[in-house]
């Protein structure tokens, strides 16, 4: 008798352990966060990706009662940022944030060199904006609009220049792909910042600029440029005024967009709740406003979608960067 039921006790207790876990991870995702988490954001302050985590951040923190602090981790066209990330504990208490550089430029710049895998290091969470880049000339060009631009281009082949925040950039590519797809040439010019860009842009030392649509957009609506077209397929609702390059160019499609992460082996529940998190804040009211203000879109989506842009942008900046030979000089 006392041989049955202790048999019968060790059968309940193994039971008890199979479900025991169970119970435990369905009530994990909800119990998160316990402590303040940080996101990496591989720019440094003040750029669109950087205010863009910001206003997400101070709403996570709201809706979930922890500090999402921001960490900038600026580097090699966001390399440094995103490498840390990848080797960060997967707990969900380190997430950070992704950008056409670091998945779509730079796995096809830097290749085996790239200090960390696209898909393999990481855990998509869910995309955050979108915002396109403005095309920008400075009023001596004789253009009014970009068909004009283009004539004056092939009548006057190599004689101008377009300026970038630097090489293997989305405002550099854009450059590309309009030389490409217009059939004209014109000369790169880097250099370290978007505001240093945008004021020898009004100087007239440069003449020609794809930068991200945020920081020309002042001078653009105080007459001091001439914005002709911005490069996504969608006008801003911003400057509704303002054509798309696609317009004139079919096919034309480069937004500068942004993304969260985390590293690989974070729980899923964990990563089930910071996209359902995410997805809430970039629903509401407020932040969709507040994005319009800087010319971007709120793209809530899932990991899934997340991860498929990335595919889809790196797959892009390929063909643009292979055909314009770009290579970076160690």
């Amino acid at each position: 008798m006392s041989r049955s039921i202790t048999r019968r006790a060790a059968l309940s207790l193994a039971g008890g352990a199979v479900v025991a876990p169970l119970v435990s991870r369905g009530s994990f995702g909800q119990a998160y966060p316990t402590k303040p988490a940080t996101v990496i954001i591989p720019f440094g302050a003040g750029g669109t990706t950087d205010l863009v985590g910001r206003i997400i951040c101070e709403k996570l923190t709201q809706r979930l009662g922890k500090a999402f602090v921001i960490e900038n981790r600026a580097g090699a066209g966001g390399n440094t940022g995103v490498a840390a990330l990848s080797h960060a504990t997967p707990d969900g208490y380190t997430i950070g944030m992704t950008t056409p550089s670091t998945h779509g430029i730079n796995p096809n710049l830097y290749k085996e060199k790239l200090p960390f895998k696209p898909f393999e290091d990481f855990e998509f969470l869910s995309l955050a904006s979108s915002q396109p880049n403005f095309l920008c000339i400075h009023p001596s060009i004789p253009a009014q609009n970009v068909a004009e631009l283009i004539a004056y281009l092939k009548a006057n082949p190599g004689r101008e220049n377009f300026g970038s925040s630097g090489i293997g950039t989305s405002i550099h590519l854009s450059g590309e792909l309009f030389m490409q797809l217009a059939g004209v040439t014109m000369q790169h010019v880097t250099y370290r910042s978007s505001g240093a860009l945008v004021q020898d842009l009004i100087s007239g030392n440069v003449k020609i600029s794809f930068d991200n649509f945020t920081s020309p957009y002042p001078h653009y609506k105080a007459g001091t440029l001439r914005g002709l077209a911005v490069t996504t397929l969608e006008r801003a609702k911003i400057a509704p005024e303002v054509p798309t390059l696609a317009e004139t160019l079919p096919g034309f499609d480069i937004s500068s967009w942004n993304g969260f992460l985390a590293p690989k082996g974070t729980p899923k529940e964990i990563c089930d709740r910071l996209t359902g998190e995410m997805q809430a804040v970039l629903k509401d009211p407020a932040v969709v406003s507040r994005f319009e203000e800087l010319g971007a879109a709120a793209t809530p989506s899932s990991g899934a979608e997340a991860r498929k842009k990335a595919e889809t942008e790196i797959a892009k900046f390929k063909g643009i960067i292979d055909k314009a030979g770009i290579t970076i000089q160690n």
